[in-house]
């Protein structure tokens, strides 16, 4: 794999950023409840750019993930506070994992949430999400409360105080 960018999202990458995400969502199909709304709703991420800064991975023209910042005082969920900075739908191709492009993506955001002063960054995911929960375990994301589940799916949220951005950057990066 040639070396990986990640770079701001332009309006010309929404049609290959929605088919990343709908590819990296696919392994769910089953576990959701109403899978040809909630897989729509999936692909149509590009739209999260206008509340939030979505980042993209690309390589030699090929974009291989994308996820969204959303900084502190922008709108958000109810289940984070206005002050956190809030990580929101990281996706990476599936024949692109394995190669960092989910860890470059979530330093952007670090990065981002760390520039804007956030006192905490945020997420939500689920457990079925192995391989991503264990990244954000890995790098110092810490369970804080169990949420309502998603079209049937657990979920929990997950915070990083700004104390240990410094560390988690260094392990991403």
């Amino acid at each position: 794999m040639s070396a990986v960018v990640v770079r701001p999202f332009m309006p010309a990458d929404a049609d290959r950023v929605n088919a990343v995400a709908r590819a990296a969502f696919a392994q769910y199909e089953g576990q959701y409840e109403d899978w040809p709304s909630f897989i729509e709703g999936i692909g149509r991420m590009a739209e999260l750019a206008a509340g939030g800064d979505l980042f993209v991975a690309e390589s030699g023209g090929a974009i291989l993930g994308a996820v969204v910042h959303v900084g502190p005082g922008r709108p958000r969920s109810a289940i984070f506070p206005d002050a956190w900075s809030v990580i929101r739908m990281l996706v990476v191709d599936p024949a692109a994992r394995g190669h960092g492009v989910g860890r470059r993506l979530v330093a952007a955001c670090l990065e981002s949430a760390r520039d804007a002063g956030a006192p905490t960054v945020g997420l939500h995911t689920s457990p079925v999400m192995e391989s991503a929960l264990r990244m954000y375990l890995r790098i110092g994301f810490r369970w804080d409360c169990e949420l309502a589940p998603i079209r049937g799916v657990p979920y929990g949220r997950y915070v990083l105080p700004a104390a240990g951005i410094g560390a988690a950057l260094v392990l991403l990066t």
